[in-house]
C-alpha cells in the first residue's frame, strides 16, 4: 500500500468528551499540545448526526440555487471535460446568517480563542465540494495564497460533511510537525506537483474524516489532497479566521480577489490550471 502512513483520525479525546458531557466545549490540553506541535487537531464528532443533516441539505440547495450573494467557482474537469462546481466563496458577506451562527457557534469560537490566544476574526470561507472528476489541491501552505498581504497568522476550522477517504481524495497533511511556521515557497506556488502519497512517506498521512468531524490547522501546515476519481463528493466547510488583534480584513480580501480570481458561471468553467495555491 503506497499510503502507508495512512491512518483514521482517531477516538474522541476522553478529555474533550468529559468536558463535553459538563457542557464544556473547550479542548483538552493534550489538543492544544497537539496542534502546537503538529500545525493541526482533529476533533472527532464536533458536530452532530443532526447538524450534519442540516449542513449537508443547505450545502445541496446552496450549490442548485441561481443567483444569491455567494461566489462559485467552475473548472472544466480534466477527466470528463464537463463544468464541475468546485467551491463556493463569500457564503457569509451578508446572507445565510442562520447557516453561519450554526457553523460559527460559540463551542468553535471558544476553542479557536485557545488556540489563538484572542478571540476569533472571520477571514474567509469556502466549501470546496471536490465532485468526482475534480483535480488535486496540490501540496501547498494555506500562507502562500497571498495571505502575508494581511497577516502573517491564520487558522482554518475544517468541517467534514461527507465521509472522507481514500477513494473520494480525502486530504493528506504533514503530521511531524517537520515544517517551518513561515513560507517554504515562494507565494503561489505548491511545494510540490505530485500527487499523494507525499514524500517523505513517514511524515504525511492521509486522515479519514467523518461527518462531523473538524480539523483545526494553520496556516503553514503542508497539506493537499489527490483528483476525486471516485465515484462520491468529498465535501468540507473551510472557515479561516485571524487574531482579533489583527483587524476585520475579511471585506478587504473579497474585494480583491473579486478582481484577480473572480467567480463564473458554468458556461464559463476555467480550466484546471488556471488555479494557483
Amino acid at each position: 500500500d503506497a499510503y502507508q502512513c495512512r491512518r483514521p483520525v482517531g477516538l474522541l479525546d476522553p478529555s474533550f468528551a468529559s468536558n463535553r458531557l459538563a457542557g464544556i466545549m473547550r479542548l483538552s490540553e493534550s489538543q492544544v499540545s497537539e496542534f502546537q506541535q503538529n500545525g493541526f487537531v482533529v476533533v472527532k464528532g464536533f458536530f452532530g448526526a443532526g447538524d450534519m443533516t442540516l449542513i449537508s441539505d443547505w450545502l445541496d440547495g446552496l450549490a442548485a440555487k441561481d443567483g444569491g450573494g455567494e461566489s462559485k467557482f467552475f473548472e472544466t474537469s480534466e477527466t470528463t471535460g464537463e463544468s464541475i462546481l468546485v467551491r463556493i466563496e463569500d457564503i457569509f458577506g451578508g446572507n445565510n446568517a442562520d447557516f453561519a451562527e450554526r457553523v460559527i457557534s460559540s463551542d468553535a469560537r471558544t476553542c479557536l480563542d485557545q488556540l489563538l490566544g484572542e478571540a476569533p476574526v472571520l477571514f474567509k470561507e469556502k466549501i470546496n465540494f471536490k465532485l468526482p472528476g475534480c483535480r488535486a489541491d496540490k501540496l501547498h501552505q494555506d500562507q502562500a495564497a497571498g495571505w502575508n498581504r494581511y497577516t502573517d497568522f491564520f487558522i482554518t476550522m475544517a468541517i467534514a460533511v461527507d465521509e472522507n477517504r481514500l477513494d473520494n481524495a480525502a486530504l493528506s497533511f504533514m503530521t511531524s510537525g517537520n515544517y517551518e511556521r513561515s513560507l517554504m515557497c515562494p507565494e503561489w506556488e505548491p511545494l510540490s506537483e505530485n500527487d499523494p502519497p507525499y514524500e517523505p512517506n513517514d511524515e504525511y498521512a492521509l486522515l479519514e474524516a467523518d461527518p462531523g468531524d473538524v480539523i483545526f490547522f494553520d496556516c503553514y501546515v503542508p497539506h493537499g489532497s489527490p483528483p476525486n476519481t471516485g465515484n462520491r463528493s468529498r465535501r468540507n466547510i473551510f472557515l479561516t479566521f485571524n487574531r482579533a488583534s489583527d483587524g476585520d480584513m475579511r471585506a478587504q480580501y473579497y474585494a480583491d480577489k473579486a478582481k484577480s480570481y473572480p467567480a463564473n458561471a458554468a458556461a464559463e468553467a476555467r480550466t484546471p490550471d488556471t488555479f494557483l495555491v
